[in-house]
Order: C-alpha cells, then structure tokens, then sequence
C-alpha cells in the first residue's frame, strides 16, 4: 500500500492539482478510501483540466460583444439556424470525446455574410470552456497579425491547445507565407489529433482555391472526420437587431 501511496503522489495528476488544497484533500480521501489509482488520477487531472479552462475563459480573446454570443442568445428563426443550433451545441457537449479522436468542426456561409458563423463559434468556445475544457478563439486576420510582429513567435499555443476556433479562415490575404502558416497549424494539430473549429463565409471550393497549392492539404485535415454546419441566407444580424 505504501508504494501504491508514493506512486499517487509522485502522479502527474496529484502533482497538478496540489496547490488547491480542497481539490487535493478530496483526491487524498478518494485514494484512502478505494486505492483505485486510476480512478483518482482521472479525478486530479480533470479537475487542473477545469482549472486552466477557467484560467483561460478569463483571458479569453473573446471580446465583449462576442462574450454575449453564447447558444441561449442565439435566436433560430428558421430551420437552418435551428439544426445549425442544434449541430453546433451536440458538438460542444460532446467536447471530450471529440478531443480524444481530433474531430473538427466546419461552420460555412457559403458566400453569405452575418449569417450568424462567429455566434455558433463564440458559443461553442464558451460552453466548452464552461464544461471544463481549454479552447482558444481568434480571428484568422488577428491571428496572422500576431505572428508577423513577433519576430520569433511560437505557435504552439494554438497548435496544442485542446480546441482551436479559427474565425473568418480565408478572409486575410492568401499569400504564399500565410497558406503556410495556416497550413502548418492545422496540420500540428491533425497529426496530434486535436480538433479543430473553423468559420468561413466561402464555400469549400472556394475555401481550398484561397489557399492554392496548400489549400487541397488543409482541407484533407480538416475532413478526415469533422462535423459541417452550413448557414446561409439574410443576414443574422440584421434580423437580430
């Protein structure tokens, strides 16, 4: 039993979540009560899960207009927006499992503007996040922005956070170094089978042309198993006022 106790505490688990007291006095009592080391690793890192999505949601890039998009404002005035609600919130519940196989999520306008992408998408980040699980939001024009005025930018925090949400992807400029840039975020993720949300207002034709000799290979990351949610018609927005 003694090892067992050293092997708990010496637990990547435990170790993450020894700094809240109340957190490790349960794990603590969990271990004392059952010895199932499993069982509490799963407990410790769940809880240091919900601990830097907290984190995370606080810091959020979600701005203060976008942070009132959430699924419970979302107004359905038809049937597309009704299954596209209803796609958009089963994917963000089934978050956990989606993080465990890499499935992506593709929210599409099909040449249609304010038809309600980056609300879906806002409120995907936020009820995830509310569930316990990190997920980062931006823009794909911000996105380009930041790692161009940095010169030596490290983009593993949006190739290994658990869940992506890239905004408006090819609204910026398809250049050759922003095809790869993207390119080389999805495909990290893809090869470490993390999921990936993204918004576009393009079709997927369209979509793949912005990206040219790149474009063909994000989208095979993008649909080896994904999920798509397509909004088209008047503008959300508009109708929402």
């Amino acid at each position: 039993m003694n090892e067992e106790k050293d092997l708990f505490v010496l637990s990547e688990g435990f170790r993450q979540i020894y700094e809240d007291s109340d957190i490790r006095y349960q794990a603590e009592a969990m271990f004392e009560k059952n010895g199932n080391l499993k069982e509490v690793e799963e407990f410790c890192k769940k809880h240091a899960l919900a601990k830097r999505a907290k984190a995370l949601l606080a810091k959020s890039r979600i701005n203060k207009r976008f942070s009132l998009r959430t699924f419970e404002t979302f107004n359905t005035y038809n049937e597309i927006t009704k299954q596209a609600k209803a796609a958009a919130l089963d994917y963000a519940e089934n978050i956990e499992s989606h993080i465990k196989t890499g499935k992506n999520l593709i929210i599409a306008g099909s040449n249609c503007v304010g038809t309600g992408k980056t609300h879906l998408a806002c409120a995907v980040a936020q009820k995830v996040m509310t569930l316990g699980f990190p997920a980062q939001f931006i823009n794909v024009c911000s996105l380009i922005s930041e790692i161009k005025t940095k010169e030596k930018f490290d983009v593993s925090k949006f190739c290994n956070i658990e869940l992506l949400i890239i905004d408006d992807l090819g609204k910026e400029n398809g250049t050759e170094w922003v095809c790869e840039t993207i390119y080389s975020i999805i495909n990290r993720r893809y090869e470490q089978m993390l999921p990936t949300v993204i918004t576009t207002e393009k079709t997927i034709e369209t979509m793949t042309e912005h990206y040219g000799d790149k474009g063909k290979a994000i989208l095979s990351r993008m649909s080896e198993d994904f999920r798509f949610i397509e909004l088209k018609g008047e503008d959300y927005r508009k109708r929402r006022e």
